[in-house]
Order: C-alpha cells, then sequence, then structure tokens
C-alpha cells in the first residue's frame, strides 16, 4: 500500500512540473495586501503544489501524533498486566498433574463377564 502512494505521488509531482515547464507566462498576483505584477504561471504552480503538500503533511503529524500517544499508553498497560499475571502464574500453588487413576501392572483386572459373574482374562 504504501509503495502505491509513493507511486502516485511521483507520477502527481512529474504532471505538475510537466505542467509547470509548459506554462512559463507572467501574470499578475495579488493575494490579501500581497501584489506582484510579474510572476510565471509555473511558479505559482510550483508554490501552490509546495503550499499543499505542507498543508497535508501538517494534518497527517496532527492525527499521526495522538494515535502514537495512545499507542504507548496501551502497549505499557499491556507490559504491566502482562507482569502481574507472571506475578500471580507464580504465587499460585502447583496443580495436580492429572486425576485419571494409575494402574498398575501387577493389579488385576476388575471388570467381570455380563453372562457368567466371572472375572475376564
Amino acid at each position: 500500500m504504501i509503495q502505491l502512494i509513493v507511486f502516485l505521488a511521483l507520477a502527481f509531482s512529474i504532471v505538475i512540473a510537466i505542467f509547470a515547464v509548459q506554462n512559463t507566462t507572467p501574470v499578475a498576483v495579488s493575494f490579501l495586501t500581497f501584489r506582484a505584477e510579474t510572476v510565471a504561471v509555473s511558479v505559482l504552480v510550483l508554490i501552490s503544489a509546495a503550499f499543499g503538500a505542507a498543508a497535508m503533511l501538517l494534518l497527517g503529524v496532527a492525527r499521526e501524533v495522538p494515535m502514537r500517544w495512545r499507542h504507548r499508553s496501551v502497549a505499557q498497560q499491556l507490559r504491566q498486566s502482562q507482569a502481574r499475571l507472571t506475578e500471580l502464574e507464580g504465587a499460585r500453588p502447583p496443580a495436580p498433574s492429572s486425576s485419571v487413576p494409575v494402574r498398575t501392572a501387577d493389579a488385576e483386572p476388575t471388570s467381570t463377564s455380563s453372562t457368567t459373574g466371572t472375572p475376564l482374562s
């Protein structure tokens, strides 16, 4: 996904550069109190693209910083919970290995035949 974003950004940059090179006509620019009589259209396009990229960068950083802070606090809570779990598991008495009775080799079978009532061999 990141490679696609980088590719699209590169393609957009190339399109902007081609547009700027082909449009070198001087124009008059006025913005609020700023006024310039002869500025090439290519310069205006490049400046606009740079301001747009800077705005997107600032918006991305404004979103990323709170997410990283939240991730850091959740990771810290996870470490504390894992430490507490390890502590509780260490304080617990050992559980019995199994509840199934063990049959020894010298014990005789205890099951009987249902018809005769005699022990099976």
